[in-house]
């Protein structure tokens, strides 16, 4: 492989390396005083910029020093292979499928459903409902399933955004507020 069809692949890589560098300065003019067993907000905007610089420095060497010709290969040509294989035989002599418009209209119906629902049915709720309707508009049939699903993730998004990032959500109106505190007290959230 060429010196220029090298840097040309490491190229995208230097410019996200950079861009990390100089994000990563400006979170780190973020100061904060609170409680010292909590992070502060500095904390994730840093681990997320200094991962991506690593990512990307690895991207980078990887391009100039270890680059072979650009293929497909390994796990992901063989799901390409498998696929292409169960597909009708229209599509897998090189014909594309018709796109699906109403699955595809009932998915952007289910997202834009979610961001309106949200603040009232509070993060929990919504999120949970989001993310069943959304399995079950992508094509699954088993409701049940679904649904727990969706409360698993549901509730694995609270866990994660509330006991270990510390970000607000909303908590909903009404009953759906006083359900959103129950959840938190259960989780042990203040």
């Amino acid at each position: 492989m060429h010196f220029r069809s090298r840097v040309a692949r490491a190229a995208p890589y230097a410019v996200l390396l950079a861009l990390a560098a100089w994000f990563y300065a400006i979170a780190a003019q973020i100061e904060y005083v609170g409680p010292s067993d909590r992070i502060g907000p500095d904390f994730w905007p840093k681990a997320i910029l200094g991962a991506m610089g690593l990512l990307c420095a690895y991207e980078i060497v990887k391009s100039l020093f270890f680059a072979g010709p650009q293929s497909v290969s390994g796990m992901l040509q063989n799901l390409m292979e498998d696929a292409a294989e169960d597909e009708p035989d229209g599509a897998a002599a090189g014909g594309a499928r018709p796109p699906d418009l109403a699955r595809l209209a009932a998915g952007v119906a289910v997202t834009l459903g979610y961001v309106a629902a949200v603040e009232w049915l509070g993060f929990f709720v919504a999120t949970a409902a989001f993310l069943a309707l959304f399995i079950v508009v992508g094509g699954y049939r088993r409701w049940g399933v679904a649904l727990v699903a969706g409360v698993a993730g549901s509730l694995a998004m609270v866990v994660i955004f509330m006991k270990i990032v510390y970000v607000s959500l909303p908590l909903g109106a009404g009953p759906f507020h006083a359900l959103s505190l129950a959840l938190l007290a259960a989780l042990g959230v203040r």
